[in-house]
């Protein structure tokens, strides 16, 4: 091969191999709906992470409306999390701690997403409202922009008057180019012009609340910020396991996984999962831990019939997302309301129990408490 040829393939390699780096990528983002009910679509979130805490960046109203938001990711995964506690930013934004699998894939850092989107707005009057469905796939809405205030707030109306934006879009990002540059709170239901917050704007009140000396103390003490929130469980103790993530939704708030490690008094955790297996995420404790057993404990399922039939048990020492590993299967045999699993010692930050029947064949799943035997 001569020379010329050879430096300009080279040429060309290194330009497709720049290509993915220089696209614009729109934040990660999350349909929010309620504990209980995963069809009803609030709103809508983008991730971030900080501090090695995942958050989601919100309209205020649309926690209001939640409760206790309830998110799934976009994506085929269908990754889950739920808010801890939130911030209440001003001008309808706040911020939420979110906990569960959303966590292990939450987006870019908060202190880069972009925020000298001036050049877009000015360039372009044209842009893009972007949203999660239910089921994790990408919806996008054409719209205009049709006023800056130039204080920090847009005005947007549909491109095409038949497309309205509707109720359960408010918190979708306003993208020009595949560039975020805000995010919606509201809409006239009269005139069906939306009210969005500029990306800069929104961004500087989440900074503000980061880097703040109180945000500092959340992020050391998680345990203690969830206990101080409205509606939070009795953390489990720091050296026992803990709920990191579920696949399926509780039946309501008050029967959530995160029951699973709680205190004595907290209730059952119940789901009626819309497809089998049901996965449970456990923290086995603080670092690597020897378990030589796993307590399933359901006497405080009313049905037992409700009880998880057949569990497979997975481990991952290290943590790492491709590093589970099955280490049994068996039907579970309660005696007095509860099963004991015996195992040989394994050393483990986390375990996975993976449900796939329940005792009486039905479709809603119930179990008291999980505990580990060290």
């Amino acid at each position: 091969m001569s020379a010329p040829r050879s430096r300009t393939r080279l040429r060309a390699f290194a330009l497709f191999a720049l290509l993915p780096c220089v696209a614009p990528v729109a934040a990660q983002q999350a349909v929010v709906t309620t504990q209980d009910a995963n069809a009803l679509e609030i709103g809508q979130a983008f991730l971030a992470h900080h501090g090695g805490r995942c958050y989601a960046i919100l309209p205020t109203h649309v926690v209001s409306e939640a409760g206790r938001p309830a998110l799934r990711r976009e994506g085929t995964q269908g990754l889950l999390g739920e808010t801890v506690d939130h911030a209440d930013l001003g001008d309808d934004l706040s911020l939420a701690r979110v906990d569960g699998a959303i966590g292990n894939d939450c987006g870019a850092s908060a202190l880069s997403v972009r925020r000298a989107v001036e050049r877009l707005l000015q360039q372009g009057r044209l842009g893009t409202l972007r949203s999660i469905n239910g089921d994790g796939t990408v919806a996008q809405l054409g719209v205009t922009i049709v006023d800056d205030d130039g204080r920090g707030t847009l005005r947007v109306q549909p491109t095409h008057q038949g497309n309205p934006i509707r109720k359960g879009l408010s918190g979708s990002l306003l993208l020009i180019d595949g560039v975020s540059v805000g995010m919606l709170l509201s809409v006239n239901a009269r005139s069906g012009i939306g009210t969005v917050a500029r990306i800069d704007t929104l961004m500087s009140k989440v900074d503000a609340h980061l880097l703040s000396p109180a945000a500092a103390v959340v992020a050391e003490s998680p345990d203690q910020a969830a206990a101080a929130s409205s509606g939070a469980l009795p953390a489990a103790p720091a050296s026992g396991p803990r709920v990191l993530a579920w696949s399926a939704l509780p039946i309501d708030e008050a029967h959530r996984a995160a029951n699973l490690t709680a205190g004595a008094e907290a209730p059952a955790w119940a789901s009626i999962p819309a497809r089998w297996p049901v996965t449970i995420d456990l923290q086995a404790g603080e670092g690597l831990v020897t378990i030589s057993g796993v307590v399933l404990d359901g006497r405080g399922v009313a049905d037992a019939g409700q009880l998880p039939a057949h569990v497979e048990l997975f481990i991952n020492p290290s943590g790492d997302a491709r590093a589970w590993r099955a280490i049994t299967s068996m039907p579970l045999d309660y005696r007095d309301g509860v099963a004991r699993i015996a195992l040989a010692p394994l050393r483990t930050r986390l375990l996975r129990l993976s449900f796939s029947a329940t005792v009486g064949g039905g479709g809603v799943i119930s179990l008291g408490r999980i505990g580990l035997v060290q």
